[in-house]
């Protein structure tokens, strides 16, 4: 009995890596198989899993949210040839007499390659949420006339496509961040379960501090230049924070480990 998690980015790995880790913990453990999407799968590695296709770094360090320049680079770095060897992998994985499942973990792009298994897979959604766009009350001012007018007229963060996926017969189950977005999918008659958000399963401060002081976690993302304007974004919205507390900050920041850590030095200049 095998099942083959996917994945495609840094957080979704690691949040891949704890969902493995308590299949492992099961009386009857099934064997797991990895496939990193985008990367190339370092901290599958360094667990000792095993990968079943191809992996390679793009310049983009991701496909799905970049601009043409960016998409450009990476096809011109083998982005196509890539993703075509890992759908083959995908779909060759699935027809092994062992594999039971796949967990999908990231988007639609491990999704689809979910899908093209042939296998019954679960969709762990960590890249959208309902509150991008409203909140229990209503939809939130529009910001994105594209993404906004698609998401009022459908009913849902998540696109047609992305659900037609979600209907298929071999989607056994979609696990999205927060609980209204899997109320929305319910409402909509897919089979969505409000499990919490596994972003924040196994933070563990191991740190001291002050019984005054507030302690806020940055948190920019892994992809690129994403992950620098949040960044800067994140520091001007703690220093405007600072502004009107009364009581010391500790700032605690998980970066990955692509981020060139001199370019985010940079970002404090303006606090000395």
């Amino acid at each position: 009995m095998r099942i083959l998690c996917l994945s495609n980015g840094h957080g979704e790995d690691i949040i891949a890596l704890r969902i493995i880790q308590a299949l492992q913990r099961l009386p009857q453990a099934p064997e797991i198989d990895v496939l990193p999407i985008v990367g190339e799968g370092k901290l599958y590695q360094a667990a000792g899993l095993n990968l079943i296709g191809t992996t390679q770094a793009m310049p983009s360090g991701g496909f799905i949210y970049m601009d043409g320049k960016q998409l450009a680079r990476d096809i011109q770095g083998g982005l196509v040839k890539l993703t075509l060897a890992q759908i083959e992998a995908v779909k060759a994985w699935g027809k092994q007499p062992e594999a039971l499942g796949v967990v999908a973990v990231g988007d639609i792009v491990p999704m689809l390659f979910a899908w093209k298994s042939g296998r019954p897979f679960a969709f762990v959604g960590t890249a959208k949420s309902e509150y991008y766009l409203r909140d229990e009350g209503d939809w939130l001012e529009r910001k994105s006339w594209w993404d906004d007018r698609l998401a009022v007229l459908t009913g849902s963060v998540y696109f047609p496509w992305e659900r037609w996926l979600m209907r298929q017969h071999n989607c056994r189950g979609i696990f999205p961040r927060d609980r209204i977005t899997a109320e929305n999918l319910q409402r909509l008659g897919l089979p969505a379960f409000d499990l919490g958000n596994p972003m924040m399963d196994g933070l563990d401060w191991q740190g001291e501090t002050q019984h005054e002081e507030l302690t806020v976690a940055l948190m920019p993302g892994s992809r690129l230049p994403e992950a620098y304007e949040n960044w800067e974004l994140m520091l001007k919205a703690i220093d405007r924070l600072g502004d009107q507390l009364q009581q010391p900050v500790t700032l605690l920041a998980a970066l990955a480990p692509g981020l060139e850590r001199d370019r985010l030095v940079e970002g404090l200049g303006f606090w000395r």
